[in-house]
Protein backbone atom coordinates (compact mmCIF):
# COMPACT_ATOMS: atom_id res chain seq x y z
CA UNK A 1 0.00 0.00 0.00
CA UNK A 2 1.18 3.33 -0.67
CA UNK A 3 2.40 5.49 2.06
CA UNK A 4 3.68 8.98 2.65
CA UNK A 5 5.97 10.03 4.81
CA UNK A 6 4.09 12.65 6.88
CA UNK A 7 -0.04 12.75 6.14
CA UNK A 8 0.50 8.77 6.57
CA UNK A 9 -3.27 8.19 7.77
CA UNK A 10 -5.18 10.38 4.76
CA UNK A 11 -2.82 8.99 2.21
CA UNK A 12 -2.66 5.47 2.90
CA UNK A 13 -6.95 5.71 3.17
CA UNK A 14 -7.10 7.64 -0.10
CA UNK A 15 -4.66 4.84 -1.81
CA UNK A 16 -6.97 1.78 -0.47
CA UNK A 17 -9.78 3.83 -2.46
CA UNK A 18 -8.08 4.25 -5.34
CA UNK A 19 -7.84 7.83 -5.16
CA UNK A 20 -4.25 7.75 -5.64
CA UNK A 21 -4.15 6.30 -9.26
CA UNK A 22 -6.26 9.23 -10.50
CA UNK A 23 -4.55 12.46 -8.46
CA UNK A 24 -3.79 14.52 -10.78
CA UNK A 25 -0.03 15.51 -11.51
CA UNK A 26 -0.50 19.46 -11.15
CA UNK A 27 -2.64 19.11 -8.20
CA UNK A 28 0.50 16.75 -6.59
CA UNK A 29 2.63 19.67 -8.19
CA UNK A 30 0.70 21.91 -5.89
CA UNK A 31 0.61 20.63 -2.87
CA UNK A 32 4.56 19.18 -3.29
CA UNK A 33 3.52 15.62 -3.26
CA UNK A 34 6.08 13.20 -5.11
CA UNK A 35 5.24 9.96 -6.20
CA UNK A 36 7.82 7.89 -6.59
CA UNK A 37 8.65 4.25 -6.83
CA UNK A 38 10.15 1.89 -4.33
CA UNK A 39 11.58 -1.67 -3.51
CA UNK A 40 10.33 -3.09 -0.06
CA UNK A 41 12.88 -4.58 2.60
CA UNK A 42 15.64 -2.98 4.19
CA UNK A 43 16.36 -0.94 0.58
CA UNK A 44 13.40 1.03 2.03
CA UNK A 45 14.37 1.30 5.35
CA UNK A 46 17.38 3.04 4.60
CA UNK A 47 16.37 5.15 1.50
CA UNK A 48 13.58 6.25 3.69
CA UNK A 49 15.73 7.09 6.55
CA UNK A 50 18.49 8.46 4.83
CA UNK A 51 17.04 10.30 1.35
CA UNK A 52 13.53 10.75 1.20
CA UNK A 53 12.84 11.87 5.72
CA UNK A 54 15.77 14.31 5.30
CA UNK A 55 14.25 15.90 1.86
CA UNK A 56 11.04 16.05 3.07
CA UNK A 57 11.49 17.67 6.07
CA UNK A 58 13.98 20.52 4.13
CA UNK A 59 11.31 21.24 2.00
CA UNK A 60 8.16 20.49 3.04
CA UNK A 61 7.52 17.55 0.73
CA UNK A 62 5.14 14.51 1.01
CA UNK A 63 6.32 11.58 -0.59
CA UNK A 64 3.91 8.22 -1.44
CA UNK A 65 5.47 5.24 -2.58
CA UNK A 66 3.90 2.72 -5.04
CA UNK A 67 5.30 -0.22 -4.96
CA UNK A 68 5.37 -3.47 -8.03
CA UNK A 69 7.91 -4.09 -10.54
CA UNK A 70 9.99 -1.77 -12.62
CA UNK A 71 7.91 -2.89 -15.89
CA UNK A 72 4.71 -1.82 -14.36
CA UNK A 73 6.44 1.37 -13.68
CA UNK A 74 7.62 1.92 -17.26
CA UNK A 75 4.28 0.71 -18.39
CA UNK A 76 2.46 3.44 -16.41
CA UNK A 77 4.75 5.99 -17.56
CA UNK A 78 4.00 5.65 -20.89
CA UNK A 79 0.49 5.44 -20.64
CA UNK A 80 0.50 8.60 -18.64
CA UNK A 81 2.97 10.37 -20.21
CA UNK A 82 1.13 13.64 -20.30
CA UNK A 83 -0.33 13.85 -17.04
CA UNK A 84 2.28 11.79 -15.20
CA UNK A 85 0.98 9.61 -12.35
CA UNK A 86 4.36 8.56 -11.27
CA UNK A 87 6.77 11.89 -10.58
CA UNK A 88 9.89 10.06 -10.08
CA UNK A 89 10.39 6.15 -11.80
CA UNK A 90 13.18 4.80 -9.63
CA UNK A 91 13.45 1.81 -12.36
CA UNK A 92 16.25 -0.88 -12.37
CA UNK A 93 18.38 -2.30 -15.31
CA UNK A 94 17.16 -3.83 -18.12
CA UNK A 95 14.11 -2.30 -17.63
CA UNK A 96 15.54 1.43 -17.47
CA UNK A 97 17.18 0.67 -21.13
CA UNK A 98 13.55 0.13 -22.80
CA UNK A 99 12.70 3.19 -20.74
CA UNK A 100 15.24 5.23 -22.56
CA UNK A 101 14.36 4.48 -25.63
CA UNK A 102 10.87 5.98 -25.62
CA UNK A 103 11.28 9.13 -27.62
CA UNK A 104 10.76 11.91 -25.61
CA UNK A 105 9.59 10.29 -22.46
CA UNK A 106 11.82 11.27 -19.77
CA UNK A 107 14.07 14.37 -19.46
CA UNK A 108 17.88 14.33 -20.88
CA UNK A 109 19.85 14.99 -17.22
CA UNK A 110 22.52 17.85 -17.74
CA UNK A 111 24.81 19.15 -14.73
CA UNK A 112 23.33 22.11 -14.87
CA UNK A 113 19.64 20.73 -14.27
CA UNK A 114 21.65 18.48 -11.45
CA UNK A 115 24.59 19.76 -10.09
CA UNK A 116 25.88 16.75 -8.64
CA UNK A 117 26.02 14.88 -11.44
CA UNK A 118 29.46 16.60 -12.61
CA UNK A 119 30.99 14.02 -9.82
CA UNK A 120 28.74 11.02 -11.31
CA UNK A 121 31.15 8.35 -12.66
CA UNK A 122 30.05 8.39 -16.68
CA UNK A 123 29.42 4.95 -16.69
CA UNK A 124 26.20 5.53 -14.23
CA UNK A 125 25.18 8.50 -17.06
CA UNK A 126 26.25 7.53 -20.60
CA UNK A 127 24.55 3.84 -20.13
CA UNK A 128 21.22 5.60 -19.82
CA UNK A 129 22.44 8.13 -22.97
CA UNK A 130 21.78 11.16 -19.99
CA UNK A 131 18.18 10.60 -19.96
CA UNK A 132 18.82 8.90 -16.50
CA UNK A 133 21.23 8.29 -13.80
CA UNK A 134 22.66 5.91 -11.41
CA UNK A 135 21.49 6.19 -7.49
CA UNK A 136 23.15 3.23 -6.60
CA UNK A 137 24.20 -0.26 -7.41
CA UNK A 138 25.16 -4.16 -6.92
CA UNK A 139 28.23 -5.86 -8.78
CA UNK A 140 27.69 -9.30 -9.89
CA UNK A 141 30.38 -11.13 -9.93
CA UNK A 142 31.43 -14.76 -9.16
CA UNK A 143 30.69 -16.36 -5.63
CA UNK A 144 32.16 -20.16 -5.17
CA UNK A 145 32.72 -22.18 -1.72
CA UNK A 146 36.69 -23.10 -1.38
CA UNK A 147 36.01 -26.56 -0.19
CA UNK A 148 34.24 -27.30 -3.22
CA UNK A 149 36.18 -25.84 -5.74
CA UNK A 150 39.14 -27.31 -6.82
CA UNK A 151 40.94 -24.52 -8.55
CA UNK A 152 40.60 -20.83 -7.98
CA UNK A 153 38.40 -19.30 -10.02
CA UNK A 154 39.58 -16.12 -11.42
CA UNK A 155 37.64 -15.48 -14.66
CA UNK A 156 34.47 -15.75 -16.89
CA UNK A 157 35.67 -18.50 -18.72
CA UNK A 158 36.34 -20.68 -15.38
CA UNK A 159 33.18 -21.23 -15.17
CA UNK A 160 33.46 -23.82 -18.11
CA UNK A 161 36.14 -26.00 -16.58
CA UNK A 162 35.07 -29.75 -16.35
CA UNK A 163 36.19 -29.51 -12.70
CA UNK A 164 32.55 -27.90 -11.94
CA UNK A 165 30.59 -30.55 -13.50
CA UNK A 166 27.14 -29.97 -10.96
CA UNK A 167 28.29 -27.52 -8.88
CA UNK A 168 27.14 -24.53 -10.64
CA UNK A 169 24.63 -21.91 -9.71
CA UNK A 170 23.42 -19.31 -12.95
CA UNK A 171 20.59 -16.85 -13.23
CA UNK A 172 17.91 -17.50 -15.09
CA UNK A 173 15.26 -14.71 -16.33
CA UNK A 174 14.04 -13.37 -13.14
CA UNK A 175 17.37 -13.12 -11.29
CA UNK A 176 18.56 -9.55 -12.38
CA UNK A 177 22.05 -10.74 -14.10
CA UNK A 178 20.73 -13.17 -17.06
CA UNK A 179 21.17 -10.88 -19.72
CA UNK A 180 24.71 -10.03 -18.87
CA UNK A 181 25.85 -13.40 -18.53
CA UNK A 182 24.68 -14.15 -22.30
CA UNK A 183 26.29 -11.07 -23.63
CA UNK A 184 29.59 -12.45 -20.76
CA UNK A 185 29.12 -15.49 -22.82
CA UNK A 186 28.64 -14.10 -26.50
CA UNK A 187 32.20 -11.88 -25.47
CA UNK A 188 33.71 -15.64 -24.55
CA UNK A 189 32.50 -16.99 -27.91
CA UNK A 190 34.71 -14.62 -30.08
CA UNK A 191 31.27 -11.81 -30.26
CA UNK A 192 30.25 -9.57 -27.28
CA UNK A 193 27.55 -7.80 -29.52
CA UNK A 194 25.94 -11.37 -31.01
CA UNK A 195 23.61 -12.55 -27.98
CA UNK A 196 22.85 -15.50 -30.04
CA UNK A 197 26.20 -16.51 -29.57
CA UNK A 198 25.91 -15.76 -26.46
CA UNK A 199 23.23 -18.28 -26.10
CA UNK A 200 25.42 -21.93 -27.69
CA UNK A 201 28.22 -20.79 -25.61
CA UNK A 202 25.77 -21.21 -22.59
CA UNK A 203 24.75 -24.66 -24.10
CA UNK A 204 28.28 -25.95 -23.59
CA UNK A 205 27.70 -24.31 -19.56
CA UNK A 206 25.01 -27.11 -19.17
CA UNK A 207 27.02 -29.97 -17.47
CA UNK A 208 28.54 -27.58 -15.18
CA UNK A 209 24.57 -26.56 -14.32
CA UNK A 210 23.30 -27.67 -11.03
CA UNK A 211 20.49 -25.08 -10.94
CA UNK A 212 19.52 -21.92 -12.56
CA UNK A 213 18.34 -19.68 -9.95
CA UNK A 214 15.29 -16.85 -10.35
CA UNK A 215 16.16 -15.25 -6.09
CA UNK A 216 19.07 -14.50 -4.15
CA UNK A 217 17.44 -16.34 -1.65
CA UNK A 218 17.64 -19.55 -3.53
CA UNK A 219 21.51 -19.38 -4.21
CA UNK A 220 21.35 -19.06 0.20
CA UNK A 221 20.45 -21.90 0.82
CA UNK A 222 21.91 -23.69 -1.73
CA UNK A 223 25.57 -22.63 -0.98
CA UNK A 224 24.95 -22.73 2.67
CA UNK A 225 23.49 -27.08 2.19
CA UNK A 226 26.61 -27.20 0.07
CA UNK A 227 23.68 -28.50 -2.78
CA UNK A 228 26.13 -26.13 -4.84
CA UNK A 229 29.71 -24.75 -5.16
CA UNK A 230 29.52 -22.23 -6.97
CA UNK A 231 26.76 -18.92 -7.46
CA UNK A 232 27.21 -16.91 -10.89
CA UNK A 233 25.98 -13.74 -11.83
CA UNK A 234 25.72 -12.88 -7.74
CA UNK A 235 25.36 -10.03 -5.76
CA UNK A 236 28.83 -8.99 -3.94
CA UNK A 237 27.06 -7.60 -0.97
CA UNK A 238 24.74 -10.84 -0.35
CA UNK A 239 27.94 -12.90 -1.31
CA UNK A 240 29.56 -11.14 1.74
CA UNK A 241 27.23 -11.50 4.14
CA UNK A 242 27.22 -15.58 3.13
CA UNK A 243 30.71 -15.02 3.74
CA UNK A 244 30.92 -13.43 7.07
CA UNK A 245 28.19 -15.48 8.23
CA UNK A 246 30.67 -18.54 8.05
CA UNK A 247 30.67 -19.89 4.78
CA UNK A 248 33.96 -20.60 3.39
CA UNK A 249 33.87 -18.99 0.50
CA UNK A 250 35.11 -16.15 -1.70
CA UNK A 251 33.46 -13.36 -4.16
CA UNK A 252 35.62 -12.92 -7.16
CA UNK A 253 35.25 -9.86 -9.36
CA UNK A 254 36.15 -11.55 -12.80
CA UNK A 255 38.34 -10.61 -14.93
CA UNK A 256 36.53 -9.86 -17.53
CA UNK A 257 34.82 -7.17 -15.58
CA UNK A 258 31.24 -7.36 -12.86
CA UNK A 259 28.09 -6.51 -14.65
CA UNK A 260 26.16 -4.13 -12.57
CA UNK A 261 22.50 -4.06 -11.17
CA UNK A 262 21.21 -0.42 -11.20
CA UNK A 263 18.49 1.68 -9.88
CA UNK A 264 18.36 4.60 -11.75
CA UNK A 265 15.92 7.90 -11.62
CA UNK A 266 13.98 8.85 -14.63
CA UNK A 267 12.42 12.56 -14.59
CA UNK A 268 8.94 12.55 -16.68
CA UNK A 269 9.30 15.08 -20.10
CA UNK A 270 6.10 16.41 -19.24
CA UNK A 271 6.04 17.25 -15.79
CA UNK A 272 4.69 20.49 -14.09
CA UNK A 273 6.95 20.20 -11.24
CA UNK A 274 10.18 19.37 -12.80
CA UNK A 275 12.55 21.53 -10.68
CA UNK A 276 11.04 20.03 -7.47
CA UNK A 277 12.17 16.88 -9.19
CA UNK A 278 15.33 17.57 -10.49
CA UNK A 279 16.16 19.21 -6.98
CA UNK A 280 15.26 16.11 -5.36
CA UNK A 281 17.57 13.93 -7.47
CA UNK A 282 20.25 16.30 -7.07
CA UNK A 283 20.03 16.18 -2.98
CA UNK A 284 20.06 12.23 -3.59
CA UNK A 285 23.34 12.19 -5.49
CA UNK A 286 24.74 14.29 -2.85
CA UNK A 287 27.96 13.03 -1.44
CA UNK A 288 27.01 12.96 1.93
CA UNK A 289 23.53 10.85 0.88
CA UNK A 290 25.30 8.42 -1.10
CA UNK A 291 28.50 7.80 1.42
CA UNK A 292 25.18 7.11 4.11
CA UNK A 293 22.85 4.87 1.93
CA UNK A 294 26.29 2.87 0.95
CA UNK A 295 27.60 1.94 4.58
CA UNK A 296 24.04 0.97 5.36
CA UNK A 297 23.18 -1.46 2.86
CA UNK A 298 25.88 -1.92 1.92
CA UNK A 299 26.37 -1.45 -1.63
CA UNK A 300 27.96 0.88 -4.03
CA UNK A 301 27.24 4.31 -5.04
CA UNK A 302 27.21 6.49 -8.09
CA UNK A 303 28.54 10.06 -6.91
CA UNK A 304 32.76 9.69 -7.55
CA UNK A 305 32.84 12.38 -4.26
CA UNK A 306 31.24 10.06 -2.08
CA UNK A 307 33.55 8.18 0.96
CA UNK A 308 32.83 4.75 2.09
CA UNK A 309 33.82 2.97 5.25
CA UNK A 310 36.92 1.24 4.51
CA UNK A 311 35.16 -1.97 5.71
CA UNK A 312 32.48 -1.49 2.77
CA UNK A 313 34.59 -0.19 -0.31
CA UNK A 314 36.43 -3.02 0.38
CA UNK A 315 33.99 -5.25 -0.66
CA UNK A 316 32.75 -3.83 -3.20
CA UNK A 317 34.07 -3.35 -7.11
CA UNK A 318 34.85 -0.01 -8.05
CA UNK A 319 32.95 1.43 -10.99
CA UNK A 320 36.19 1.53 -13.32
CA UNK A 321 35.86 -2.78 -12.76
CA UNK A 322 32.42 -2.79 -13.73
CA UNK A 323 31.45 -4.32 -17.27
CA UNK A 324 29.87 -2.65 -20.04
CA UNK A 325 27.45 -4.09 -21.48
CA UNK A 326 26.23 -3.12 -25.31
CA UNK A 327 22.36 -2.97 -23.96
CA UNK A 328 21.55 -1.24 -27.37
CA UNK A 329 22.68 -4.47 -29.53
CA UNK A 330 19.86 -6.37 -27.64
CA UNK A 331 17.64 -4.24 -26.25
CA UNK A 332 14.92 -4.83 -28.64
CA UNK A 333 15.30 -8.35 -28.27
CA UNK A 334 14.85 -9.22 -24.94
CA UNK A 335 11.73 -11.06 -25.24
CA UNK A 336 13.58 -13.67 -27.60
CA UNK A 337 16.63 -13.89 -25.85
CA UNK A 338 14.33 -14.90 -22.83
CA UNK A 339 12.88 -17.66 -24.25
CA UNK A 340 15.78 -19.02 -26.09
CA UNK A 341 17.19 -19.38 -23.08
CA UNK A 342 14.58 -20.95 -21.64
CA UNK A 343 13.81 -23.41 -24.51
CA UNK A 344 17.43 -24.01 -25.41
CA UNK A 345 19.66 -23.79 -22.37
CA UNK A 346 17.39 -23.75 -19.28
CA UNK A 347 14.63 -26.02 -19.92
CA UNK A 348 16.36 -27.80 -23.05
Amino acid sequence: MPISLTRRHFLATTAAAGLITGFPAIVRAQSKTIVTTLFGGAYEEHYRRIVLDPFAAAHGVEFVIKYGSADEWLNNAIVNRNDPEIDLPFLSLPVAMRAIRVPDLFLELTPNDVPNLADVHPIFRDVYENKAVGFNYVDYGILYREDMVEKPITSWADLWDPSLAGKILAPAASAGSMYEFVMIAAKLAGDGSDWTKGVEKLKELKPNIARWFNTSNEVDGLIQRKEAGVAAGFGGFRSHALIDGGVPGKFVIPSEGAPMGVLSYHVPANHPNRDLLLEFVNFALAPEQQAAFGNAMPTGVTNSKAVLDPAVASKIAPADQLLRIDWPSIQSQFTEITQRMQQEVISG
